[in-house]
């Protein structure tokens, strides 16, 4: 490496360093203040709650309807359908709660918030079921339905919910999201609430139904393998190389204190490792090859923190969005980090030409085949997964049936 470039690379390691820690300070501040604030918004929507019930049960007979935001109704706490008759349609009866209890201070205290809002809202029935190590989120999700949940809640973070609309998609049943973890990327993209436990659940109970697309994986030492292998689903980004790289150096205890930041500091290993030989076939018999740090594979595009990698990656488009990024060294990852952050302060003209030490390329299409010849660790919406030469994947299109709050316009990253 020439002298220009390594002590380029130095400065741009020690400015990265320096951004970094700001953005943790700032970002943990942030979060404390919309904490406070979703506390004060609970409480006031606690209290305008309690002030309506108390106007209901001082007045009127039984059986009269009153109006309440909008919403006719009965003094018997039954919501009043069109017809008055005291039943709304499409109305849930059996809430399954699939809680990952690590995710949560105090689990038993949550318990007792979702049972309460549940009978409020719907008078409906509440089940809990607890995943653990062994199990995650799929048995207990199966065993939900064949209970016969009209609506399956999964508590926790992206893992949990992955696996549970694993089981879910391509079914009539309804899935919510009480998230809970470090990323919560699908919530994010569906703003859903994030720090808000109690109006989480109260989407998942007053929201509106969205048919959102879902992607499968294969994955293989080969074309051959990959095809024969059992497909996996991701809802957020799934992908291999520098980005499963950081998930995996990332720690646990970090994560914990630091939330989304953590993979930052993880990252910060992966910086400097080569670039690979890539190449990608469509379904329409086009082959684009390059040199890459990593692949991934889009069905939302919102990052923590308000970045959009994927401006074109929605829930509902029926398309994956496919980013192919490479750099060279500290210099080039910090050009790539700059386009993610803000694209107007990318190089353009010759200046680029003469400066760019990275590359990232972005498609669109419902499949792709990825192939490179070293084996790069692969990851499904933050889960790491075994290493891979091929992946092959696909979007299926409006497959998961879930709830989402009232106005949630999932074609704005």
């Amino acid at each position: 490496m020439d002298q220009p470039l390594l002590l380029l690379n130095i400065v741009s390691i020690i400015i990265l360093v320096v951004a970094v820690v700001l953005l943790a300070v700032a970002l943990r501040h942030l979060a404390r203040h919309r904490r406070e604030i979703g506390e004060l918004r609970t409480t006031a929507e606690r209290h305008e709650r309690e002030m309506r019930e108390a106007s209901v049960a001082g007045g009127g007979s039984d059986g009269e309807v009153a109006e309440a935001g909008g919403a006719a109704v009965a003094t018997d706490g039954t919501a009043a359908g069109a017809d008055g008759t005291g039943s709304a349609p499409d109305r849930v009866q059996q809430v399954a709660v699939v809680l990952n209890p690590t995710k949560f201070d105090d689990a038993e205290q949550f318990r007792t918030r979702v049972r309460e809002i549940a009978e409020h809202l719907e008078g409906a029935e509440v089940t809990f079921y607890e995943t653990s190590v062994e199990d995650p989120g799929r048995g207990q999700a199966r065993q939900a339905r064949l209970d016969g949940a009209d609506l399956v809640i999964a508590a926790g973070g992206d893992g949990t919910v992955r696996l549970v609309a694993s089981v879910l998609a391509g079914t009539d049943t309804r899935m919510g999201i009480i998230p809970s973890g470090t990323g919560n990327l699908l919530a994010r993209n569906l703003d859903i609430p994030l720090e808000d436990p109690s109006a989480a659940m109260t989407a998942a109970l007053a929201g509106h139904d969205k048919q959102i697309d879902v992607g499968w994986l294969r994955t293989g030492g080969s074309i051959g393998e990959a095809a024969s292998s059992a497909e996996q689903i991701f809802l957020v980004i799934a992908g291999f190389g520098a980005d499963a790289e950081m998930i995996g150096h990332t720690d646990d205890t970090m994560k914990k204190r630091l939330g989304w930041v953590a993979y930052v500091f993880g990252g910060v290993r992966t910086i400097l490792g080569r670039s690979v030989d890539v190449v990608l076939d469509f379904p329409d018999g086009t082959r684009h090859a390059h040199k890459a740090r990593t692949v991934l594979l889009g069905n939302v595009g919102k990052l923590p923190g308000g970045f959009v990698l994927m401006p074109d990656a929605t829930a509902d488009n029926g398309r994956l969005e496919i980013v192919v990024a490479g750099w060279k060294g500290a210099a080039g990852f910090s050009q790539v980090l700059t386009e993610v952050v803000t694209p107007k302060l990318v190089p353009r003209g010759k200046f680029a030409e003469t400066t760019r030490l990275s590359s990232m390329d972005r498609y669109q299409a419902t499949e792709v085949k990825v192939a490179t010849t070293k084996a790069q660790p692969v990851q499904l919406d933050g889960d790491t997964d075994a290493e891979a030469t091929h992946l092959i994947a696909r979007i299926d299109p409006g497959s998961l049936r879930l709830r989402v709050p009232a106005g949630t316009d999932s074609t704005q990253p």
